[in-house]
């Protein structure tokens, strides 16, 4: 599967290993990654390493055109938590790796990284920030599906229903991982392609 794979969808609540799936699978198959967050906010002026909790919300219609420019390159894998405005990402992947993991191991994983990023030096976790992602990892499979108009108006309203809903549609191309084991397979099966013998 992995050879004919060029466009990859990662979706999933915070600290549910977006990010770091979509960078193993983007070098195993040798295609860019972008970030879903990196659109759906822009840096202050002329700043664009700030820590990320300084950046402020696009505009829907700004996060529609990106990801339709970014749909239409044909080679990519991105990961975040946002249904809506990623239709064109959802209508032109060649696969969807849905991360539905437990809350707990979400959890987990969100204090993790926030001491381990602290502790490297790095400013994009400030209390308020660990605190916001803590939040939403525990909420995400709680929260009911949301509409249209609240998902344009806050990304607190994603969660599990709305993204079950939002790849209703998505048919065999959604690989809904509900374990760190299931995560594994998968990493396992987009794995780096074999190398030719020598002379062929």
């Amino acid at each position: 599967m992995a050879a004919a794979v060029a466009r990859v969808l990662i979706l999933g609540g915070p600290g549910s290993g977006k990010t770091t799936l979509a960078r193993t699978v983007a070098a195993d198959l040798r295609l860019p990654h972008t970030e879903l967050d990196r659109i759906a906010y822009d840096p202050p002026a002329d700043r664009d390493e700030a820590p990320f909790w300084q950046w402020t919300r696009s505009p829907d219609a700004s996060r529609w055109e990106r990801a339709s420019a970014l749909a239409a390159t044909g080679r990519w894998v991105t990961d975040g938590l946002y249904a809506g405005w990623t239709t064109p990402l959802r209508d032109a992947a060649d696969v969807i790796i849905w991360l539905d993991l437990p809350a707990t191991t979400s959890l987990w994983r969100v204090l993790k990284r926030a001491v381990r990023h602290r502790w490297q030096g790095g400013s994009d976790w400030d209390l308020r920030s660990v605190r916001r992602v803590a939040r939403g990892a525990r909420d995400f499979r709680r929260r009911p599906a949301a509409t249209t108009d609240q998902l344009r108006d806050r990304d607190g309203a994603n969660g599990t229903r709305t993204l079950e809903a939002f790849l209703d549609g998505a048919g065999d191309r959604v690989i809904r991982c509900r374990s760190a084991r299931e995560v594994r397979r998968v990493t396992d099966e987009f794995g780096p392609p074999a190398e030719s013998p020598p002379g062929q």
